[in-house]
């Protein structure tokens, strides 16, 4: 081999294992895809929560009434389990979501990505690794 094969050669190794280093190894970025599904989900749950207390001054009971009140065409389900994101009213305008994430949030894209996924610009799904909830309360209601 030549020289310049052989420094080629290098350079493509050397190419390979930087973007191992930077974005991971496949597994590791496909969690990063899965938490982000999770996280855009939560957002979705929370809007339509929200939108069900605008309507009605009161929190749904259970995930289920999203759907019932139209705020949902069916609920969102974590992309690997299916299992149902965990859901508990605690106030009587106050409610904790959770989900089970695979990496924390300090691997995961950056906030533009999370913008370009129409997350929720008003609360911050920051995570760790493995069950993280979030507590909620849906916006005032501005005086019209």
């Amino acid at each position: 081999m030549s020289r310049a094969g052989a420094a080629a050669t290098i350079a493509a190794a050397l190419a390979v294992v930087t973007g191992l280093v930077m974005l991971g190894t496949p597994s590791r970025a496909r969690e990063r895809r899965m938490d982000g599904l999770r996280a855009g989900d939560l957002a979705q749950l929370s809007t339509a929560i929200d939108g069900y207390w605008n309507k009605r001054a009161v929190l749904p009971p259970v995930l289920d009434s999203l759907v019932s009140a139209h705020l949902l065409d069916r609920l969102p389900t974590d992309p690997e389990s299916n299992s149902s994101y965990r859901y508990l009213v605690t106030g009587d305008r106050a409610y904790r979501l959770c989900a089970t994430f695979a990496q924390p949030t300090d691997t995961m894209a950056t906030p533009r990505r999370n913008e370009y996924l129409g997350w929720s610009t008003h609360q911050s799904w920051r995570h760790g690794t493995g069950e993280s909830c979030f507590d909620l309360t849906p916006p005032q209601k501005t005086a019209r």
